[in-house]
């Protein structure tokens, strides 16, 4: 427990770190109740929780850290409720593969949205489909990416072929080798959508921070090396969730199916948010079910790529170092300015290039 909350606190608690809040704070500061959601352009569920609690006055780093908290509690307690036994050997790959982007980097809306469709999860494994519609639906009111999860309502609970999976992935990233392929396929299916207009343009057609990615890399041949994994050891995953373990083992797949796309252009990784906690968990399980030697051998090597990811994560943009936590300001009762807070990171990051403000 004291971890958990330790953990908590280097997460949630960042201050200067990350690169969304300055949005964020900036529209929390200047909401005008006289001109209501003038001026805001995305999902209104974000804007309306901001507008109660601004109302309630409540600071907004009072605010933007419950938030964060609250969806820390959500990931933490869904990973030991699946997988009491190896739930930090899932939270060590978890957090340096996503949970520093998803806490410290924090793109607020899209975190929410993944909160709300952890806690709908309940009635996708009961098959209920209407509470897990409505919730869904709630949850694209903060991220609209979430939308793309309720055909996949009546697949998650399948018994799909291994074979199935292994045709899709390997079809997946031989039909979409080529990155313009990628981006051809999500302007011909959104683009015309006004909303999603937008977003094409920001994430796929100007030269920004989202729209870059590899065709190849050595993360690649991590991922396919897990997916081989997991794929052959299907049968002992599902049988150690018990009832969950159909559901669980499918979010790993889809996962894997978005790889080509997450790897090709580095905002689509968003998408893999949905299903990132569950991915962790079966590599968690699998790693524990192995005989000792075995084992050991799989923690070294998931530690060991955890590190390199931790690594290049935090040395390819300044949002992460250097990092400063808003319990420390509390305790010495210094409030930086807006101004100074914004600059931070641009200044002091060894990190920091003119290319990184793009995001």
């Amino acid at each position: 427990m004291a971890m958990g909350i330790y953990l908590c606190i280097f997460l949630c608690f960042g201050y200067m770190t990350g690169s969304d809040w300055r949005a964020y704070e900036f529209w929390y500061d200047n909401l005008d109740f006289n001109k209501f959601y003038y001026g805001y352009s995305n999902e209104p569920g974000y804007y309306l929780l901001m507008a109660l609690m601004n109302k309630l006055h409540i600071p907004f780093w009072v605010f933007f850290t419950l938030i964060k908290t609250a969806l820390f509690i959500i990931v933490y307690k869904s990973t030991f409720d699946l997988c009491r036994n190896s739930g930090w050997l899932s939270l060590m790959y978890f957090v340096p593969c996503f949970g520093l982007y998803f806490f410290i980097d924090n793109p607020m809306r899209n975190c929410i949205a993944v909160g709300i469709f952890m806690l709908s999860t309940k009635y996708i494994i009961e098959q209920r489909f209407w509470p897990f519609f409505f919730l869904t639906l709630l949850a694209a009111l903060f991220h609209v990416s979430v939308l793309f999860v309720i055909p996949l309502f009546f697949v998650f609970n399948k018994d799909v072929k291994k074979s199935v999976y292994i045709i899709l992935y390997f079809g997946i990233n031989l039909l979409f080798w080529n990155r313009n392929l990628i981006i051809d396929f999500f302007i011909s299916a959104v683009g015309r959508i006004p909303y999603a207009q937008t977003k094409v343009i920001t994430y796929f057609l100007l030269d920004s921070a989202y729209s870059q990615g590899e065709i190849f890399s050595l993360m690649l041949i991590w991922q396919t090396f897990l997916f081989v994994l997991l794929v052959l050891n299907k049968e002992k995953i599902i049988s150690a969730l018990g009832d969950k373990g159909m559901f669980v083992f499918n979010c790993s797949m889809f996962y894997f199916l978005l790889v080509r796309f997450a790897t090709s252009i580095q905002v689509l990784m968003r998408l893999q948010l949905y299903f990132s906690v569950y991915v962790c968990v079966c590599v968690g399980l699998l790693i524990l079910s192995f005989e000792w030697r075995l084992r050991l051998s799989y923690t070294i090597v998931l530690f060991v790529i955890s590190l390199y990811i931790c690594f290049n994560k935090i040395t390819a943009t300044y949002v992460y170092v250097p990092y400063s936590n808003i319990v420390e300001y509390a305790l010495k009762g210094e409030r930086p300015s807006y101004s100074t807070r914004f600059k931070y990171n641009y200044k002091y990051s060894p990190y920091y290039s003119s290319s990184s403000k793009d995001k």
